[in-house]
């Protein structure tokens, strides 16, 4: 995992009114390698990473990706968003699609991936995350 990392945070501050939610974050994220963010409900994880997806702006502190400041707006911020994946916490499936039709619809829609390698590309993901034998299960048939 050499070069530059694919996001530093340093010094990220957020606050909603008189609540202090992000206090000095320093993090970096090498490029491939899987962070996990861990704590109690109300700690500041969805905070963290809606900041990282600028979904959220800091207060204070400074967040690259891939070496670049965080875009305030235009084409480079949606550029960024359709590279930055996040899962909400209420996510939506489409009832009537298959994990796989769900996880492939976007690559094939937004982003013009031709089907047979948006379903390499999702089936490799989802050996990645252990869900594998899920792919042809409807979200209903999910826990």
């Amino acid at each position: 995992m050499s070069g530059t990392p694919l996001v530093v945070m340093a010094g990220v501050n957020k606050s909603f009114g008189h609540n202090h939610v992000l206090r000095d974050i320093d993090l970096t994220v090498a490029r491939s390698e899987v962070v996990v963010v861990l704590g109690p409900s109300g700690s500041g994880k969805s905070t963290l990473c809606r900041c990282i997806n600028r979904l959220e702006r800091i207060d204070s502190g400074s967040i690259l990706i891939d070496g670049k400041p965080l875009p305030e707006e235009g084409r480079d911020l949606a550029r960024l968003r359709a590279d930055v994946g996040m899962v909400f916490q209420q996510f939506n499936l489409f009832a009537h699609k298959t994990v796989l039709q769900n996880v492939t619809m976007g690559p094939i829609h937004t982003r013009g991936v031709a089907k047979a390698t948006a379903i390499a590309q999702a089936r490799e993901l989802l050996e990645r995350v252990g869900i594998a034998e899920k792919a042809d299960e409807y979200p209903a048939q999910l826990s």
